[in-house]
Protein backbone atom coordinates (compact mmCIF):
# COMPACT_ATOMS: atom_id res chain seq x y z
CA UNK A 1 0.00 0.00 0.00
CA UNK A 2 1.56 3.85 -0.80
CA UNK A 3 1.94 6.31 1.92
CA UNK A 4 0.02 9.49 1.19
CA UNK A 5 3.62 10.91 0.61
CA UNK A 6 3.93 8.57 -2.59
CA UNK A 7 0.37 8.72 -3.43
CA UNK A 8 1.11 12.70 -3.80
CA UNK A 9 4.13 12.36 -6.17
CA UNK A 10 2.36 9.86 -7.99
CA UNK A 11 -0.65 12.44 -8.76
CA UNK A 12 2.09 15.50 -9.11
CA UNK A 13 3.67 13.41 -11.63
CA UNK A 14 0.95 11.90 -13.47
CA UNK A 15 -1.07 15.39 -13.97
CA UNK A 16 2.16 17.35 -15.12
CA UNK A 17 2.36 14.52 -18.11
CA UNK A 18 -0.98 15.04 -18.46
CA UNK A 19 -0.88 18.93 -18.89
CA UNK A 20 2.14 18.38 -20.80
CA UNK A 21 0.35 16.36 -23.34
CA UNK A 22 -2.71 18.24 -23.73
CA UNK A 23 -0.41 21.82 -23.76
CA UNK A 24 1.09 20.34 -26.42
CA UNK A 25 -1.80 20.09 -28.46
CA UNK A 26 -4.27 23.11 -27.50
CA UNK A 27 -3.51 25.11 -30.74
CA UNK A 28 -4.59 22.44 -32.95
CA UNK A 29 -7.62 21.34 -30.65
CA UNK A 30 -8.28 24.90 -30.85
CA UNK A 31 -8.38 25.23 -34.91
CA UNK A 32 -10.57 21.94 -34.67
CA UNK A 33 -12.55 23.90 -32.58
CA UNK A 34 -12.65 27.18 -34.36
CA UNK A 35 -13.59 25.58 -37.87
CA UNK A 36 -16.69 23.40 -36.70
CA UNK A 37 -17.96 27.05 -35.09
CA UNK A 38 -17.46 28.50 -38.25
CA UNK A 39 -14.30 30.90 -36.87
CA UNK A 40 -11.94 29.32 -38.96
CA UNK A 41 -9.90 33.03 -39.19
CA UNK A 42 -9.38 33.51 -35.87
CA UNK A 43 -6.41 30.73 -36.03
CA UNK A 44 -4.85 32.01 -39.13
CA UNK A 45 -3.21 35.39 -39.50
CA UNK A 46 -4.72 37.74 -42.43
CA UNK A 47 -4.61 41.03 -43.57
CA UNK A 48 -7.69 42.98 -42.69
CA UNK A 49 -8.01 44.84 -45.79
CA UNK A 50 -8.81 41.46 -47.36
CA UNK A 51 -12.28 39.95 -47.32
CA UNK A 52 -12.51 36.83 -45.34
CA UNK A 53 -14.46 33.84 -46.32
CA UNK A 54 -15.21 30.58 -44.71
CA UNK A 55 -17.56 27.53 -45.56
CA UNK A 56 -19.71 25.50 -43.42
CA UNK A 57 -18.52 22.32 -44.48
CA UNK A 58 -16.86 21.23 -40.82
CA UNK A 59 -20.26 21.79 -39.20
CA UNK A 60 -22.32 19.75 -41.92
CA UNK A 61 -19.59 17.20 -41.62
CA UNK A 62 -20.17 16.71 -38.04
CA UNK A 63 -23.53 16.96 -37.66
CA UNK A 64 -24.21 14.24 -40.44
CA UNK A 65 -22.20 11.97 -38.27
CA UNK A 66 -24.51 12.88 -35.26
CA UNK A 67 -27.89 12.57 -37.72
CA UNK A 68 -27.03 9.25 -38.68
CA UNK A 69 -25.48 7.86 -35.07
CA UNK A 70 -29.02 8.90 -33.19
CA UNK A 71 -32.11 8.08 -35.01
CA UNK A 72 -34.13 7.12 -32.09
CA UNK A 73 -33.41 7.59 -28.34
CA UNK A 74 -30.88 5.23 -26.32
CA UNK A 75 -32.28 2.39 -24.77
CA UNK A 76 -30.77 -0.99 -23.81
CA UNK A 77 -31.77 -4.94 -22.85
CA UNK A 78 -31.45 -6.32 -19.77
CA UNK A 79 -30.94 -9.62 -18.92
CA UNK A 80 -30.42 -11.54 -15.77
CA UNK A 81 -26.79 -14.11 -15.26
CA UNK A 82 -28.46 -17.44 -15.06
CA UNK A 83 -26.28 -17.31 -12.05
CA UNK A 84 -27.71 -15.03 -10.20
CA UNK A 85 -31.18 -15.74 -8.21
CA UNK A 86 -31.51 -11.79 -7.10
CA UNK A 87 -32.77 -8.73 -9.47
CA UNK A 88 -35.69 -8.39 -11.64
CA UNK A 89 -34.29 -7.81 -14.84
CA UNK A 90 -37.65 -6.13 -16.18
CA UNK A 91 -37.34 -3.57 -13.43
CA UNK A 92 -33.67 -2.73 -14.33
CA UNK A 93 -34.49 -2.13 -18.17
CA UNK A 94 -37.21 0.21 -17.37
CA UNK A 95 -35.41 2.30 -15.02
CA UNK A 96 -32.35 2.34 -17.48
CA UNK A 97 -34.00 3.12 -20.27
CA UNK A 98 -35.83 5.94 -17.66
CA UNK A 99 -32.77 7.67 -17.08
CA UNK A 100 -31.12 7.08 -20.89
CA UNK A 101 -34.50 8.66 -22.23
CA UNK A 102 -33.56 11.76 -20.38
CA UNK A 103 -30.17 11.72 -20.96
CA UNK A 104 -29.94 12.04 -25.08
CA UNK A 105 -28.72 15.31 -25.34
CA UNK A 106 -25.69 14.88 -22.75
CA UNK A 107 -24.84 11.60 -25.04
CA UNK A 108 -24.98 14.09 -28.62
CA UNK A 109 -22.50 16.41 -26.85
CA UNK A 110 -20.21 13.63 -26.21
CA UNK A 111 -20.41 12.56 -29.91
CA UNK A 112 -19.58 15.86 -30.98
CA UNK A 113 -16.78 16.26 -28.67
CA UNK A 114 -15.38 12.72 -29.52
CA UNK A 115 -16.06 13.46 -33.28
CA UNK A 116 -14.22 17.27 -33.17
CA UNK A 117 -11.18 16.34 -30.64
CA UNK A 118 -9.76 12.52 -29.98
CA UNK A 119 -12.28 11.48 -27.37
CA UNK A 120 -15.30 12.66 -25.04
CA UNK A 121 -16.13 10.89 -21.55
CA UNK A 122 -19.63 10.63 -19.74
CA UNK A 123 -19.32 11.19 -15.79
CA UNK A 124 -22.36 10.08 -13.81
CA UNK A 125 -22.38 11.86 -10.32
CA UNK A 126 -24.41 11.92 -7.44
CA UNK A 127 -27.19 14.69 -6.93
CA UNK A 128 -29.29 15.69 -4.23
CA UNK A 129 -32.90 14.06 -4.84
CA UNK A 130 -35.73 12.67 -2.91
CA UNK A 131 -36.52 10.25 -5.45
CA UNK A 132 -34.04 7.20 -5.82
CA UNK A 133 -34.29 6.96 -9.54
CA UNK A 134 -33.27 10.73 -9.45
CA UNK A 135 -30.10 10.74 -7.64
CA UNK A 136 -27.49 10.07 -10.31
CA UNK A 137 -26.58 13.15 -13.04
CA UNK A 138 -24.64 12.53 -16.27
CA UNK A 139 -22.57 15.06 -17.94
CA UNK A 140 -20.22 15.13 -20.90
CA UNK A 141 -16.56 16.22 -20.40
CA UNK A 142 -13.75 16.81 -22.51
CA UNK A 143 -10.98 14.82 -23.23
CA UNK A 144 -8.20 16.97 -21.87
CA UNK A 145 -10.04 16.70 -18.44
CA UNK A 146 -9.71 13.26 -17.83
CA UNK A 147 -6.41 11.60 -17.46
CA UNK A 148 -5.95 8.22 -18.74
CA UNK A 149 -3.30 5.44 -18.33
CA UNK A 150 -2.02 5.74 -21.50
CA UNK A 151 0.10 2.18 -20.90
CA UNK A 152 -3.08 0.24 -20.99
CA UNK A 153 -4.14 -1.61 -23.87
CA UNK A 154 -7.74 -1.33 -23.11
CA UNK A 155 -10.31 0.60 -20.90
CA UNK A 156 -11.16 -2.03 -18.00
CA UNK A 157 -7.31 -2.87 -17.64
CA UNK A 158 -6.19 0.76 -16.18
CA UNK A 159 -3.83 0.96 -13.13
CA UNK A 160 -5.12 4.95 -12.67
CA UNK A 161 -8.09 7.34 -14.58
CA UNK A 162 -8.44 10.89 -12.57
CA UNK A 163 -11.04 13.96 -13.76
CA UNK A 164 -9.23 17.33 -13.20
CA UNK A 165 -11.96 20.05 -12.54
CA UNK A 166 -12.48 23.30 -11.34
CA UNK A 167 -15.56 23.68 -8.06
CA UNK A 168 -16.60 26.71 -6.32
CA UNK A 169 -15.57 27.81 -3.17
CA UNK A 170 -19.06 27.44 -1.65
CA UNK A 171 -19.11 24.00 -3.40
CA UNK A 172 -15.64 23.26 -1.78
CA UNK A 173 -16.63 24.46 1.47
CA UNK A 174 -19.73 22.46 1.61
CA UNK A 175 -17.89 19.16 0.28
CA UNK A 176 -14.62 19.05 2.15
CA UNK A 177 -15.30 21.38 5.22
CA UNK A 178 -13.23 24.60 6.45
CA UNK A 179 -10.63 24.00 4.99
CA UNK A 180 -7.87 26.51 3.96
CA UNK A 181 -7.27 26.99 0.30
CA UNK A 182 -5.82 28.98 -1.95
CA UNK A 183 -8.85 30.10 -5.05
CA UNK A 184 -7.51 30.60 -8.19
CA UNK A 185 -9.96 31.80 -11.05
CA UNK A 186 -11.29 29.19 -13.29
CA UNK A 187 -9.15 28.09 -16.11
CA UNK A 188 -10.50 27.55 -19.71
CA UNK A 189 -8.29 25.07 -21.95
CA UNK A 190 -8.69 27.78 -25.06
CA UNK A 191 -7.96 30.88 -23.10
CA UNK A 192 -3.92 32.15 -22.72
CA UNK A 193 -2.71 31.66 -19.42
CA UNK A 194 -1.31 35.26 -18.99
CA UNK A 195 -4.86 36.72 -18.84
CA UNK A 196 -5.52 35.18 -15.68
CA UNK A 197 -3.06 36.96 -14.30
CA UNK A 198 -3.87 39.16 -11.39
CA UNK A 199 -7.70 38.56 -11.87
CA UNK A 200 -7.93 36.53 -8.14
CA UNK A 201 -7.05 39.84 -6.24
CA UNK A 202 -10.11 41.87 -7.97
CA UNK A 203 -12.56 38.68 -6.88
CA UNK A 204 -14.21 37.51 -4.10
CA UNK A 205 -13.86 34.09 -3.31
CA UNK A 206 -17.95 33.50 -4.14
CA UNK A 207 -16.43 33.72 -7.19
CA UNK A 208 -12.85 32.02 -7.20
CA UNK A 209 -12.35 28.45 -7.78
CA UNK A 210 -10.33 25.68 -6.68
CA UNK A 211 -9.14 22.46 -8.94
CA UNK A 212 -9.69 19.26 -7.82
CA UNK A 213 -7.89 16.04 -8.83
CA UNK A 214 -10.42 13.10 -8.47
CA UNK A 215 -7.76 10.37 -8.23
CA UNK A 216 -8.74 6.87 -9.14
CA UNK A 217 -6.21 4.27 -7.98
CA UNK A 218 -7.70 1.42 -9.60
CA UNK A 219 -4.65 -0.95 -8.48
CA UNK A 220 -4.56 -0.39 -4.72
CA UNK A 221 -8.89 0.18 -4.83
CA UNK A 222 -8.58 3.69 -3.52
CA UNK A 223 -10.08 7.04 -3.79
CA UNK A 224 -7.75 10.31 -3.54
CA UNK A 225 -8.85 14.01 -4.10
CA UNK A 226 -6.29 15.96 -4.22
CA UNK A 227 -5.79 19.95 -5.44
CA UNK A 228 -2.71 22.17 -5.80
CA UNK A 229 -4.65 25.12 -4.21
CA UNK A 230 -4.65 22.98 -0.79
CA UNK A 231 -1.46 23.04 1.33
CA UNK A 232 0.75 23.35 -1.70
CA UNK A 233 -0.78 20.53 -3.10
CA UNK A 234 1.58 19.11 -0.06
CA UNK A 235 -1.32 16.72 1.10
CA UNK A 236 -4.57 14.50 0.06
CA UNK A 237 -8.25 16.28 0.81
CA UNK A 238 -9.43 12.83 0.97
CA UNK A 239 -8.67 9.80 0.76
CA UNK A 240 -11.29 6.18 0.98
CA UNK A 241 -12.09 3.07 -0.77
CA UNK A 242 -13.63 3.25 -4.63
CA UNK A 243 -17.20 3.73 -3.48
CA UNK A 244 -18.44 2.69 -6.98
CA UNK A 245 -18.36 -1.80 -7.26
CA UNK A 246 -19.60 -4.10 -9.38
CA UNK A 247 -21.75 -6.59 -8.54
CA UNK A 248 -18.45 -9.21 -7.46
CA UNK A 249 -16.78 -6.42 -4.83
CA UNK A 250 -14.35 -5.17 -7.86
CA UNK A 251 -14.11 -1.55 -8.23
CA UNK A 252 -15.64 0.66 -11.12
CA UNK A 253 -15.53 4.05 -12.71
CA UNK A 254 -18.40 6.20 -12.72
CA UNK A 255 -16.74 7.87 -16.23
CA UNK A 256 -17.53 5.63 -19.21
CA UNK A 257 -15.00 6.91 -22.19
CA UNK A 258 -16.57 7.45 -25.92
CA UNK A 259 -13.65 6.73 -28.42
CA UNK A 260 -14.91 6.36 -32.10
CA UNK A 261 -11.11 6.30 -33.38
CA UNK A 262 -7.80 5.04 -31.58
CA UNK A 263 -4.52 4.91 -32.09
CA UNK A 264 -3.58 1.54 -32.77
CA UNK A 265 -0.31 1.65 -31.11
CA UNK A 266 -2.13 3.23 -28.08
CA UNK A 267 -5.76 2.22 -27.50
CA UNK A 268 -6.46 4.65 -24.62
CA UNK A 269 -5.28 7.82 -27.05
CA UNK A 270 -7.84 8.78 -29.76
CA UNK A 271 -8.24 10.23 -33.00
CA UNK A 272 -10.37 13.24 -33.83
CA UNK A 273 -12.28 12.86 -37.00
CA UNK A 274 -12.17 16.60 -37.89
CA UNK A 275 -8.30 15.88 -37.86
CA UNK A 276 -8.84 14.02 -40.84
CA UNK A 277 -10.41 16.42 -43.20
CA UNK A 278 -8.86 19.54 -41.87
CA UNK A 279 -6.10 20.02 -44.40
CA UNK A 280 -8.99 20.64 -47.00
CA UNK A 281 -11.00 22.84 -45.23
CA UNK A 282 -8.02 25.10 -44.79
CA UNK A 283 -7.38 24.94 -48.51
CA UNK A 284 -11.20 25.38 -49.56
CA UNK A 285 -11.19 28.19 -47.09
CA UNK A 286 -8.38 29.77 -48.13
CA UNK A 287 -9.19 29.13 -52.04
CA UNK A 288 -12.61 30.87 -51.45
CA UNK A 289 -11.03 33.90 -50.07
CA UNK A 290 -8.90 34.25 -53.12
CA UNK A 291 -11.69 33.81 -55.28
CA UNK A 292 -13.57 36.15 -53.32
CA UNK A 293 -10.78 39.07 -53.20
CA UNK A 294 -10.45 38.35 -56.76
CA UNK A 295 -14.09 39.19 -57.95
CA UNK A 296 -13.76 42.41 -55.63
CA UNK A 297 -10.86 43.51 -57.95
CA UNK A 298 -12.24 42.54 -61.19
CA UNK A 299 -13.47 46.43 -61.91
CA UNK A 300 -14.18 48.08 -65.01
CA UNK A 301 -11.00 50.57 -65.47
CA UNK A 302 -10.03 53.16 -68.32
CA UNK A 303 -7.37 54.61 -69.66
CA UNK A 304 -7.77 58.46 -71.36
CA UNK A 305 -5.36 60.50 -73.28
CA UNK A 306 -4.44 63.23 -71.04
CA UNK A 307 -6.00 66.99 -71.66
CA UNK A 308 -8.41 65.54 -74.68
CA UNK A 309 -11.22 66.37 -71.57
CA UNK A 310 -12.01 68.19 -68.89
CA UNK A 311 -13.07 67.30 -65.73
CA UNK A 312 -16.84 68.44 -66.44
CA UNK A 313 -16.48 65.91 -69.31
CA UNK A 314 -15.28 63.08 -67.56
CA UNK A 315 -17.83 63.51 -65.00
CA UNK A 316 -20.82 63.02 -67.15
CA UNK A 317 -18.78 59.90 -68.88
CA UNK A 318 -18.53 58.47 -65.08
CA UNK A 319 -22.26 59.51 -64.67
CA UNK A 320 -23.49 57.89 -67.59
CA UNK A 321 -26.63 59.97 -68.29
CA UNK A 322 -28.61 58.87 -71.17
CA UNK A 323 -28.47 60.78 -74.87
CA UNK A 324 -25.28 63.47 -73.02
CA UNK A 325 -23.55 65.34 -75.44
CA UNK A 326 -19.78 65.29 -74.20
CA UNK A 327 -17.21 68.06 -76.41
CA UNK A 328 -13.63 66.48 -77.05
CA UNK A 329 -10.76 68.99 -78.39
CA UNK A 330 -9.01 66.02 -80.85
CA UNK A 331 -9.39 65.94 -84.15
CA UNK A 332 -10.01 62.28 -83.93
CA UNK A 333 -11.81 60.59 -81.39
CA UNK A 334 -10.19 56.97 -81.85
CA UNK A 335 -7.58 56.22 -78.84
CA UNK A 336 -8.82 59.19 -76.67
CA UNK A 337 -10.61 56.40 -74.17
CA UNK A 338 -9.31 52.67 -74.10
CA UNK A 339 -10.79 49.71 -71.25
CA UNK A 340 -7.85 48.16 -69.63
CA UNK A 341 -7.90 44.61 -69.94
CA UNK A 342 -8.84 42.02 -66.95
CA UNK A 343 -7.49 38.63 -66.93
CA UNK A 344 -9.71 35.81 -66.37
CA UNK A 345 -9.04 33.23 -63.16
CA UNK A 346 -7.10 30.14 -64.82
CA UNK A 347 -9.57 27.47 -65.08
CA UNK A 348 -6.71 25.78 -62.61
CA UNK A 349 -8.52 26.86 -59.52
CA UNK A 350 -11.86 24.93 -60.86
CA UNK A 351 -10.18 21.85 -60.68
CA UNK A 352 -8.16 22.43 -57.64
CA UNK A 353 -11.50 23.34 -55.59
CA UNK A 354 -12.69 19.60 -57.87
CA UNK A 355 -10.02 18.23 -56.01
CA UNK A 356 -10.49 19.46 -52.82
CA UNK A 357 -14.53 18.53 -52.50
CA UNK A 358 -12.94 14.80 -53.42
CA UNK A 359 -10.86 14.58 -50.80
CA UNK A 360 -13.74 16.30 -48.31
CA UNK A 361 -15.88 13.37 -49.55
CA UNK A 362 -13.51 10.59 -49.04
CA UNK A 363 -13.11 11.33 -45.78
CA UNK A 364 -16.55 11.19 -45.11
CA UNK A 365 -17.63 7.52 -45.00
CA UNK A 366 -21.06 8.80 -46.03
CA UNK A 367 -22.29 8.57 -49.51
CA UNK A 368 -23.10 11.74 -51.49
CA UNK A 369 -26.91 11.64 -51.50
CA UNK A 370 -27.43 10.95 -47.93
CA UNK A 371 -25.88 14.69 -47.56
CA UNK A 372 -28.32 15.96 -50.04
CA UNK A 373 -26.42 15.89 -53.17
CA UNK A 374 -27.98 14.75 -56.30
CA UNK A 375 -25.98 12.00 -58.60
CA UNK A 376 -26.38 9.95 -61.62
CA UNK A 377 -25.58 7.22 -59.66
CA UNK A 378 -28.15 3.65 -60.78
CA UNK A 379 -30.93 2.36 -58.32
CA UNK A 380 -28.13 -0.76 -57.71
CA UNK A 381 -25.27 2.07 -57.12
CA UNK A 382 -27.65 3.84 -54.59
CA UNK A 383 -28.43 0.76 -53.02
CA UNK A 384 -25.01 -0.30 -52.57
CA UNK A 385 -23.78 3.03 -51.49
CA UNK A 386 -26.83 3.12 -48.86
CA UNK A 387 -25.49 -0.42 -47.11
CA UNK A 388 -21.50 0.43 -47.10
CA UNK A 389 -22.63 4.01 -45.43
CA UNK A 390 -25.51 2.28 -43.00
CA UNK A 391 -21.98 -0.24 -42.56
CA UNK A 392 -19.60 2.20 -41.72
CA UNK A 393 -21.71 3.98 -39.47
CA UNK A 394 -22.60 1.10 -38.11
CA UNK A 395 -18.96 0.83 -36.86
CA UNK A 396 -19.33 4.42 -35.13
CA UNK A 397 -22.56 3.13 -33.75
CA UNK A 398 -21.13 0.20 -32.13
CA UNK A 399 -18.53 2.55 -30.16
CA UNK A 400 -21.54 4.59 -28.85
CA UNK A 401 -23.34 1.32 -28.05
CA UNK A 402 -20.24 0.04 -26.10
CA UNK A 403 -20.72 3.68 -23.92
CA UNK A 404 -24.94 3.23 -23.37
CA UNK A 405 -23.84 -0.06 -21.85
CA UNK A 406 -21.13 0.90 -19.30
CA UNK A 407 -23.30 3.94 -18.80
CA UNK A 408 -26.16 1.51 -18.29
CA UNK A 409 -23.51 -0.70 -15.64
CA UNK A 410 -22.58 2.39 -13.82
CA UNK A 411 -26.26 3.76 -13.52
CA UNK A 412 -27.22 0.59 -11.83
CA UNK A 413 -24.45 0.20 -9.39
CA UNK A 414 -24.68 3.82 -8.46
CA UNK A 415 -27.77 4.41 -7.64
CA UNK A 416 -28.07 0.52 -5.25
CA UNK A 417 -24.85 2.18 -3.50
CA UNK A 418 -27.00 5.68 -2.88
CA UNK A 419 -30.29 4.19 -2.29
CA UNK A 420 -31.62 2.99 1.54
CA UNK A 421 -31.97 0.03 2.60
CA UNK A 422 -36.36 0.44 2.73
CA UNK A 423 -36.11 3.30 -0.53
CA UNK A 424 -39.08 2.48 -2.63
CA UNK A 425 -39.77 4.02 -6.72
CA UNK A 426 -42.70 3.78 -8.41
CA UNK A 427 -42.24 3.13 -12.67
CA UNK A 428 -44.34 1.59 -15.61
CA UNK A 429 -42.99 -1.74 -16.80
CA UNK A 430 -45.50 -3.34 -19.44
CA UNK A 431 -47.94 -0.65 -19.12
CA UNK A 432 -48.22 -0.78 -15.30
CA UNK A 433 -46.70 0.85 -12.20
CA UNK A 434 -44.72 -1.52 -10.57
CA UNK A 435 -42.76 -0.21 -6.98
CA UNK A 436 -39.37 -0.60 -7.66
CA UNK A 437 -36.79 -1.34 -4.34
CA UNK A 438 -33.38 -1.03 -3.88
CA UNK A 439 -33.05 -5.43 -4.43
CA UNK A 440 -34.64 -5.37 -7.63
CA UNK A 441 -31.70 -3.82 -9.00
CA UNK A 442 -28.82 -4.60 -6.88
CA UNK A 443 -27.24 -7.79 -9.36
CA UNK A 444 -25.55 -9.43 -11.69
CA UNK A 445 -27.35 -7.89 -15.34
CA UNK A 446 -26.27 -8.58 -18.99
CA UNK A 447 -26.79 -5.48 -20.44
CA UNK A 448 -26.69 -4.09 -24.44
CA UNK A 449 -27.81 -1.72 -26.43
CA UNK A 450 -30.97 -1.86 -28.13
CA UNK A 451 -30.92 -2.07 -31.87
CA UNK A 452 -27.54 -2.16 -32.19
CA UNK A 453 -25.79 -0.09 -35.26
CA UNK A 454 -29.62 1.33 -36.14
CA UNK A 455 -29.03 4.32 -37.97
CA UNK A 456 -31.66 6.20 -40.41
CA UNK A 457 -29.87 4.37 -43.52
CA UNK A 458 -29.84 1.06 -42.55
CA UNK A 459 -33.58 1.54 -40.88
CA UNK A 460 -34.58 2.74 -44.38
CA UNK A 461 -33.14 -0.49 -45.90
CA UNK A 462 -35.14 -2.40 -44.07
CA UNK A 463 -38.02 -0.58 -44.97
CA UNK A 464 -37.68 -0.97 -48.32
CA UNK A 465 -36.64 -4.44 -48.35
CA UNK A 466 -39.97 -5.56 -46.20
CA UNK A 467 -42.57 -3.49 -48.78
CA UNK A 468 -40.48 -5.46 -51.70
CA UNK A 469 -40.44 -8.98 -50.00
CA UNK A 470 -44.66 -8.37 -49.40
CA UNK A 471 -45.56 -10.44 -52.08
CA UNK A 472 -43.08 -13.20 -51.72
CA UNK A 473 -44.16 -13.29 -47.66
CA UNK A 474 -48.23 -13.83 -49.01
CA UNK A 475 -46.79 -16.31 -51.49
CA UNK A 476 -44.76 -18.61 -48.79
CA UNK A 477 -47.77 -18.50 -46.65
CA UNK A 478 -46.69 -16.08 -44.23
CA UNK A 479 -49.73 -15.12 -41.60
CA UNK A 480 -51.41 -11.12 -42.88
CA UNK A 481 -51.27 -10.70 -38.97
CA UNK A 482 -47.28 -11.26 -38.31
CA UNK A 483 -46.56 -8.89 -41.14
CA UNK A 484 -49.08 -6.27 -39.96
CA UNK A 485 -47.76 -6.24 -36.78
CA UNK A 486 -43.90 -6.32 -38.70
CA UNK A 487 -44.43 -3.40 -40.51
CA UNK A 488 -46.11 -1.63 -37.50
CA UNK A 489 -42.83 -2.11 -35.23
CA UNK A 490 -40.32 -1.38 -38.20
CA UNK A 491 -42.60 2.39 -38.96
CA UNK A 492 -42.87 3.01 -36.25
CA UNK A 493 -46.44 3.13 -35.91
CA UNK A 494 -49.04 3.71 -32.74
CA UNK A 495 -49.37 -0.01 -31.40
CA UNK A 496 -53.12 0.86 -31.14
CA UNK A 497 -53.01 -0.55 -35.41
CA UNK A 498 -52.58 -3.94 -34.14
CA UNK A 499 -56.62 -3.84 -32.74
CA UNK A 500 -58.64 -5.81 -34.79
CA UNK A 501 -61.87 -3.43 -35.46
CA UNK A 502 -64.83 -4.80 -33.76
CA UNK A 503 -66.99 -7.69 -36.07
CA UNK A 504 -70.21 -5.70 -37.57
CA UNK A 505 -73.87 -6.24 -35.47
CA UNK A 506 -75.72 -9.24 -36.96
CA UNK A 507 -78.76 -8.17 -38.85
CA UNK A 508 -82.20 -8.97 -36.95
CA UNK A 509 -84.21 -11.96 -37.10
CA UNK A 510 -86.18 -11.73 -40.62
CA UNK A 511 -84.33 -8.74 -41.90
CA UNK A 512 -81.36 -10.59 -43.15
CA UNK A 513 -83.19 -12.25 -46.16
CA UNK A 514 -83.44 -10.37 -49.70
CA UNK A 515 -86.04 -7.50 -50.08
CA UNK A 516 -89.36 -8.02 -51.16
CA UNK A 517 -89.76 -8.48 -55.06
CA UNK A 518 -92.00 -4.62 -55.10
CA UNK A 519 -88.88 -3.29 -53.24
CA UNK A 520 -85.98 -4.21 -55.42
CA UNK A 521 -85.29 -1.76 -57.92
CA UNK A 522 -82.78 -1.36 -60.87
CA UNK A 523 -80.62 1.10 -61.36
CA UNK A 524 -82.97 2.23 -64.40
CA UNK A 525 -85.94 2.47 -62.26
CA UNK A 526 -83.96 5.76 -60.61
CA UNK A 527 -84.89 9.02 -62.20
CA UNK A 528 -81.83 11.93 -63.50
CA UNK A 529 -81.76 13.17 -59.48
CA UNK A 530 -80.89 9.83 -58.21
CA UNK A 531 -84.88 9.44 -56.46
CA UNK A 532 -87.43 6.57 -57.38
CA UNK A 533 -90.55 7.48 -59.82
CA UNK A 534 -93.52 8.32 -57.39
CA UNK A 535 -95.42 5.65 -58.96
CA UNK A 536 -92.81 2.93 -57.76
CA UNK A 537 -92.33 4.91 -54.29
CA UNK A 538 -96.26 5.00 -53.90
CA UNK A 539 -96.34 0.85 -54.35
CA UNK A 540 -93.77 0.62 -51.72
CA UNK A 541 -95.14 3.38 -49.23
CA UNK A 542 -98.76 1.64 -49.77
CA UNK A 543 -96.80 -2.15 -49.10
CA UNK A 544 -95.84 -0.87 -45.87
CA UNK A 545 -98.75 0.33 -44.49
CA UNK A 546 -100.19 -3.21 -45.21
Amino acid sequence: MRTNKETVALIRTVLDEHNHFWDDQRAEMKRYRDVYENRFWQSEYMDDTMVRVETADCFSYVEGFIASLFSRNPAVVVAKDASIIEGNAKMAQAVVNRFLFDKREQLEIASRLALIYPASFLKLSPTDSTDMLEKVSIRAIPCWEVIVDMDACAWDEQRFMAHVYYLPMPEVRQRFGAKKFTPIPKVDYFTPQEKYTGVSEDLPDDYLYVQIIEFYDLAYDKLYFWSPNYRDGGELLEKSEIPVRTYDDRPMSPICPLYYARKPEKPMCGLSAVSRVYDQFYEKNILRTYWANSVRRDSRQYLYKEGSLDEEALAKITAGVDGAMIPVDEPVLDGIIRAVGVEPLSGNFDRYLGYIEQDINRGSILAPFSRGEATKATATEVTALAQYSASEIGKLARERDNAIELIALAYLRIVSLLAEDKEQAVIEVDGLPKVITVQDLDAKFKIVALDQSSTPLSEALKRNNLVQLLPVLTQLGVPAEKIKEELIRIYDLPESFMEQPPAPPAPPQGMGGPAPQEMQTTPGDIGAQGELPSAQLTQMLNTQRQ
